[in-house]
């Protein structure tokens, strides 16, 4: 099976990239999606959360507030290593799972990161400027500049991203080149998907 990793910082485009693949008939994993789901009421995830943090990180559905969570960890370096211990192997599961019912000819697996441990046939990452990225979280999760700020600090850097790609994409124009450009590395990879099964 030709795999294809995908990922990018906070708001450089990562999801409507995979939006854009799964429109075109390919299998995307997407990690993001995947801890929501294990997140949700009754889930693993959920129970070992709400046991550590209690009933003040859920919201009036009785779901976990994700804002909550995602301010806690920012502001505690213990319970974000703690978070990640416990969504990690859940997460690694749950992939597992879902490689083995894929039906397009190659997947993307999509993560906002990976270690060196995880090898693909291709490498895609979505970059962008920080000026835009600051501007979109800024829109996306109603914040201030300096709350977008710390979003991105929290996570690594451009160019560290940079280093794991085989591919790199800009997404720092408007929507229709972005598409274009995504589209060219759909046309690739079907290419050499096709090539390794031959």
């Amino acid at each position: 099976m030709f795999t294809v990793g995908l990922t990018g910082g906070v708001a450089a485009g990562k999801t409507t990239a995979t939006k854009f693949f799964e429109s075109e008939g390919i299998h995307v994993i997407d990690a993001d999606i995947i801890s929501r789901d294990l997140q949700l009421k009754g889930k693993q995830g959920y129970i070992n959360i709400v046991k550590k943090l209690g009933t003040k990180i859920l919201d009036s559905n009785k779901e976990i507030d994700r804002k909550k969570i995602r301010d806690l960890a920012f502001n505690n370096l213990k319970l974000k290593q703690w978070l990640e211990d416990l969504m990690h192997p859940l997460i690694q599961q749950e992939v597992l799972e879902q490689f083995k019912n894929v039906k397009s000819s190659w997947v993307i697996y999509s993560a906002p990161l990976w270690s060196k441990k995880n090898i693909f046939d291709r490498t895609l990452v979505v970059g962008t400027t920080k000026e835009l990225q600051i501007k979109r979280i800024m829109e996306r999760n109603n914040c201030s500049e300096s709350e977008a700020i710390k979003i991105i600090e929290n996570q690594i850097t451009s160019n560290q991203r940079y280093c794991f790609a085989t591919d790199l994409i800009m997404n720092d124009e408007d929507i229709k080149k972005f598409k274009r450009k995504l589209k060219f590395y759909f046309d690739l990879y079907t290419c050499l998907a096709n090539e390794q099964k031959n």
